[in-house]
């Protein structure tokens, strides 16, 4: 599952929402823990700096990506997962618009069951990603990590709030 916004630690808090072109040959769904490499968006890794989340996906010009795969094509939608031609970065350039508010808070899954770990499941921990789209439960420690945790999501008792603590756009 990929990360879900459930709101703001701001009370007049709004998503900070930046556009940059996405890698090549990558896959993206919306939700996607993602970073920068190489100045272009890539899936998000444990232990790295978050750049956001993936909040939607659109062509160099702004337009709704289409069905067939070509991003430079600007007419039709996708729904699920889009995954970039190998030429993106320099032909394309496809790009995700991703919230990077540290601010913003988040419904996740971890890899494994919520709360096997002693803190996973409680607030003033800290976890770092599995992958893309959750976050490593046993990874779960009081030092600081990619994301802090705010206990279990009232909505979901699978998942836990969280929120970005370790930033690639306004650091730890």
């Amino acid at each position: 599952m990929a990360f879900i916004n459930q709101g703001t630690l701001q009370t007049n808090g709004a998503p900070v929402l930046l556009s940059r072109i996405m890698t090549n040959s990558e896959a993206f769904t919306i939700g996607y823990s993602v970073k920068l490499a190489s100045g272009f968006i890539t899936a998000g890794t444990a232990g790295a700096l978050v750049f956001g989340h993936v909040a939607g996906l659109g062509t160099e010009k702004g337009m709704p990506l289409n069905t067939t795969g070509v991003a430079g094509a600007e007419i039709g939608s996708f729904v699920g997962t889009y995954t970039n031609a190998s030429d993106n970065q320099t032909v394309a350039k496809a790009k995700a618009l991703c919230d990077v508010s540290k601010f913003t808070l988040y419904s996740a899954s971890f890899e494994t069951a919520i709360g096997t770990t002693t803190g996973s499941n409680l607030p003033g921990y800290f976890c770092d990603l599995d992958s893309a789209y959750d976050l490593d439960e046993s990874d779960t420690t009081t030092t600081t990590m990619q994301y802090a945790l705010h206990g279990v999501d009232p909505l979901n008792s699978a998942k836990a709030l969280v929120n970005i603590y370790e930033s690639q756009v306004f650091g730890v």
